[in-house]
């Protein structure tokens, strides 16, 4: 049996999920939810962690970790001795960031690309990143120890503010403000950019004429066109907010765009093993338009070529696909 409580931390409201061999979940709850039962993964910032199965809320099993955190956040503990469980969640190579993430003392951060390297795996710092995203522990799991390459902070499922919050209340000194201007401007002509036109569409040239910028800083702040993309999409990937990404006066449809993109750029051959992103986009698609949220000057000609995309899958691949032809058949017929 799964259980739940609910905990108002100093830095916004928190569901934590325990079984009887440990701490399973941390989720950071919409601060609109103000319901006094368990929260619904739909009420959560991060549903990617929320536990599935029956889950039963019982204050009475959390004192010891309420317990834990209050004097975490009160100054007094820097390190937890609550048992944690996740051993059933994610993939080995999750498990081995998070185990990973485990080992960063309090009071000190570390780069995504650093965390890949102390994994064996020095290439890997989007996958890490991804992989901090899936983290199904916030908190105890210290992937807010987590920073960008040049110092600044970078996704939270929680938002920046609760990050820094976290990090401030450990000692550690940001330095995330040097550049700043340039950078974010880099970073929001970028998106508005990739979410048009996709990644092999967008050109250096096109993303420093919208910030406003000498293409020169864009190699400063991210290294390559490459760089700053997976910056973009690693900080969606998380749950950006427009603290973290300023996405005003674009579509507001910024993730599901990108994901569709990705889809799109990645070609058919590999559209077997996107069965996942297939059902969920198809269906996001499809509500989006219901709600009359899809934006006509960009998304429908990205909307019809998905739709190809998902016909050839489902034309072209052996899995099952009861579930997903319904759903392409209702988005055309909103097209």
């Amino acid at each position: 049996m799964k259980y739940a409580v609910r905990y108002q931390s100093p830095f916004g409201p928190l569901t934590l999920f325990a079984t009887d061999e440990g701490l399973i979940a941390v989720v950071f709850n919409n601060e609109a939810d103000q319901g006094t039962g368990l929260v619904t993964k739909e009420c959560v910032m991060n549903p990617q962690s929320y536990p599935s199965g029956p889950i039963q809320y019982d204050e009475s099993r959390f004192i010891e970790i309420k317990d834990e955190l209050d004097s975490y956040f009160s100054g007094s503990t820097r390190e937890f001795t609550i048992p944690v469980d996740y051993t059933n969640r994610g993939t080995e190579f999750q498990r081995r960031v998070w185990d990973a993430l485990r080992q960063i003392p309090y009071g000190s951060v570390v780069t995504y690309g650093e965390l890949a390297d102390r994994i064996g795996n020095a290439k890997a710092a989007r996958a890490v990143g991804l992989a901090n995203n899936r983290n199904p522990l916030a908190i105890f799991v210290p992937c807010h120890r987590v920073i960008g390459a040049n110092g600044r902070l970078v996704g939270y499922a929680g938002g920046l503010s609760f990050k820094r919050s976290l990090l401030e209340l450990e000692g550690v000194v940001l330095n995330d403000d040097v550049g700043a201007s340039s950078r974010d401007s880099i970073l929001h002509a970028g998106t508005i950019a990739f979410s048009k036109s996709g990644y092999k569409g967008t050109t250096v040239d096109d993303i420093a004429s919208l910030a406003g910028v000498n293409k020169r800083m864009i190699y400063h702040h991210f290294g390559s066109k490459r760089g700053l993309y997976d910056e973009i999409v690693t900080t969606v990937e998380h749950g950006a907010t427009s603290e973290e990404l300023d996405t005003s006066g674009t579509s507001p449809n910024v993730a599901l765009r990108l994901k569709l993109f990705q889809l799109l750029e990645s070609g058919t051959t590999a559209a077997d093993s996107l069965i996942a992103d297939i059902e969920r986009n198809v269906e996001r698609v499809a509500k989006l338009q219901t709600d009359g949220r899809i934006d006509s000057r960009y998304d429908t000609q990205l909307v019809a070529r998905f739709i190809t995309i998902a016909e050839q899958w489902e034309s072209g691949s052996a899995k099952p696909r009861t579930r997903v032809a319904p759903v392409i058949s209702r988005v055309k017929n909103s097209s």
